[in-house]
């Protein structure tokens, strides 16, 4: 039986089975083909499927010829790697969701880390960002009563754990997000009664009035003009992971202060979340620096000089 140019390809992976079942349809006729290959479970590969024709079909968003074996590599790929993920554009609650986050974690790190100065904590692609300050602090030598300077906290990923368990009490606690509104004058003197002298020059950039602050209860707050989820509880746990930290000068002037920003992905679901680490993977994995040392494509030769190969 040969298939025409109104066929369709449906691929279905059923429930992860060692098994995997391909129709095709014919948009002009009702009949119908279904083959059936063998799957590997480690591989997602189909050891045996041949279908003819010779024209081309689109599968998982890769070419595939119907005039050949059909490689599953190509076509057995996870459902979640296919996923059209939502972006901030088409999906209000996701960009709330990634704005809360940010906040929920600043008062995480201060909760953790007490001598930490929030700066800025916008949404962005795929995620949130914040910056943060860890000035030196003080501490009294238990022997000697003498006091001590103690180095600028470094953040690591052992910090970011602690950071993330605090950030899952918040939510746990479905704070209520309160938007206040409040003078210039009102909002200087609550950033100097907390010491937030990052946010001293915030508010001097801002040039509407009145000036709107953001609660978590009655909790934290931060200068914000929105928008956010109701509550806290609202944030899905496992649909927040926090990525890496990376260096950051304040307002971008390489004369001011180094700051420290944590990146973090967030997502509408725990599904979504699982899709989008998957496609990172993917990524990776046809990255041209990776591939071209693999594949011994190019190398790099020391003696070369630097940005050649």
């Amino acid at each position: 039986m040969r298939v025409n140019s109104g066929s369709l390809l449906m691929l279905s992976l059923l429930n992860r089975s060692a098994r995997a079942a391909f129709t095709f349809s014919s948009s002009s006729s009702s009949s119908k083909w279904a083959v059936i290959g063998d799957v590997s479970r480690s591989t997602n590969r189909v050891v045996s499927s041949h279908v003819g024709d010779g024209r081309l079909f689109k599968v998982k968003e890769r070419l595939c010829r119907w005039n050949r074996p059909l490689s599953m590599s190509a076509v057995a790929v996870e459902e979640e790697t296919a996923m059209e993920l939502p972006t901030n554009e088409n999906d209000e609650n996701l960009l709330k969701i990634r704005h809360t986050s940010a906040h929920v974690m600043a008062m995480a790190v201060q909760q953790v880390f007490k001598e930490a100065q929030v700066t800025i904590g916008p949404w962005i692609d795929n995620g949130f960002y914040y910056d943060f300050y860890f000035p030196e602090t003080t501490r009294v030598d238990e022997e000697t009563g003498e006091e001590i300077v103690v180095s600028a906290r470094k953040l690591t990923d052992a910090d970011l754990k602690k950071v993330k368990k605090a950030m899952d009490k918040i939510i746990s606690k479905n704070y209520p997000i309160l938007r206040e509104e409040i003078s210039r004058e009102e909002a200087k003197k609550r950033i100097i009664e907390i010491n937030e002298p990052f946010k001293l020059e915030i508010l001097d950039s801002i040039k509407t009035e009145p000036i709107t602050v953001y609660h978590i209860g009655d909790q934290w707050w931060d200068l914000c003009a929105g928008p956010h989820v109701e509550s806290t509880g609202q944030l899905p746990k496992k649909g927040i992971q926090l990525q890496n930290v990376a260096g950051a000068y304040w307002r971008g002037d390489e004369n001011r202060e180094m700051l420290q920003r944590i990146y973090a992905t967030a997502w509408n679901s725990p599904v979504e979340l699982k899709a989008y680490k998957k496609r990172m993977e993917e990524a990776k994995k046809r990255d041209h620096r990776v591939l071209g040392k693999k594949l011994d494509l190019f190398s790099i030769q020391e003696d070369a000089g630097g940005g050649l190969v």
